[in-house]
């Protein structure tokens, strides 16, 4: 299926997201669904678990710090990530926690959030038919692997998934909060070397 088809077809995905009355109708999430970026003819999805202030404002998946973060290992891997990777996310919609200044702070997808917007992922991977799907954060990995998954402990193996492979790994940003607590080493360490094993199903810059 060449690129732009591919496309065409996520475009309709997300006009039904931007249409979705009842993702809207959640409390405590934003209005605008954040659009993926990469490669839909990439072998290689990479999932997180939401949108944050930076990506809505934006309407990129994965900017900002932690987006640099995954964005320089990947690169450091000879991947070139927007040839390399499509990138989306588990939920669309930003999920926050209104604070009593009125701010809205970043806060992860509710199961109840992210059961209403499931039917959008699965209709992704079906167009983009990954090889390999990297999940970054607890919550992203769980949806594919259930609710009972411990990324502590099973973080960097491989999994299948209907035939998919399945590498999950940490959040990029939550190796910098970690990095930011306790000097974060062994994570960011751990980080790294789970996305070395992207090696190990596609080698860099080898795309459909």
């Amino acid at each position: 299926m060449a690129k732009n088809k591919k496309w065409d077809e996520i475009k309709s995905v997300f006009e039904d997201i931007k249409n979705c009355e009842q993702c809207r109708s959640l409390p405590d999430v934003g209005d605008i669904p954040v659009f993926p970026r990469g490669n839909p003819d990439a072998m290689v999805m990479l999932v997180g678990e939401g949108p944050g202030e930076q990506e809505e404002k934006q309407q990129k998946p994965f900017v900002g710090a932690a987006g640099k973060l995954l964005e320089e290992n990947l690169k450091g891997l000879g991947f070139d990530v927007e040839r390399d990777f499509y990138i989306t996310n588990v939920v669309k919609y930003r999920s926050y926690q209104l604070l009593p200044s009125g701010r809205k702070k970043n806060k992860p997808p509710t199961v109840r959030q992210i059961n209403v917007e499931r039917n959008f992922l699965e209709r992704e991977i079906s167009i983009v038919k990954p090889k390999l799907i990297v999940t970054l954060g607890a919550k992203a990995s769980q949806w594919f692997l259930g609710k009972d998954f411990k990324l502590t402990q099973d973080h960097g193996k491989f999994f299948s998934w209907y035939g998919i492979t399945i590498l999950p790994t940490y959040h990029p940003a939550a190796v910098l909060r970690a990095y930011a607590i306790s000097g974060g080493e062994e994570r960011l360490h751990d980080f790294k070397n789970d996305l070395r094993k992207i090696q190990d199903v596609i080698r860099p810059s080898m795309a459909a």
